[in-house]
């Protein structure tokens, strides 16, 4: 958990939210809000987000791969193409309802930063993006290791 003294300021972080859902899309983005995020752009697939991400990069992105599984990871994989310019650099956090070891292989061969299971905590959703945002090291590797599960309060790690 994060200390009291230690203050947060997201206000000009670019998010990127890919859902599917409106509503599940509603919740991601008021807890972001709540942590002080305020440049948030809702995308309803990640090939949508592909077109976009091109011309108006962005620091984090949230994504729910269902129901195109395949196509929503092939996308986020694409993402991190130094065409995409920082973005290619951003944590990707994918949220879902379904996390099932074939995902999370899936998800670690698209270079995606972590797996956090629905429903989640709004501290939840923080400590991932802290997490992944202290790790940028890992985005690049050309061969990513095997892939190891840990289940612990909802979230799935990947590492």
């Amino acid at each position: 958990m994060i200390p009291d003294s230690v203050r947060l300021n997201f206000s000009t972080a670019r998010v990127g939210i890919v859902d599917p859902s409106k509503f599940s899309l509603r919740i991601t983005r008021s807890v972001l809000f709540g942590y002080g995020f305020r440049d948030l752009f809702e995308y309803s697939s990640a090939a949508m987000a592909l077109a976009r991400l091109k011309m108006a990069p962005v620091d984090l992105v949230v994504c729910d791969p269902y129901p195109d599984v395949s196509e929503n990871l092939k996308a986020l994989a694409t993402l991190r193409d130094p065409r995409y310019g920082d973005t290619a650099f951003a944590p990707i956090i994918v949220t879902t309802a379904s996390a099932s070891l074939e995902l999370m292989q899936a998800a670690r061969q698209a270079k995606v930063d972590c797996v956090l299971a629905k429903p989640f905590s709004a501290a939840a959703l923080l400590e991932r993006i802290l997490w992944a945002a202290k790790r940028p090291g890992m985005r690049d590797v050309d061969q990513p290791p095997p892939v190891q599960a840990a289940v612990e309060t909802g979230v799935i790690e990947i590492w």
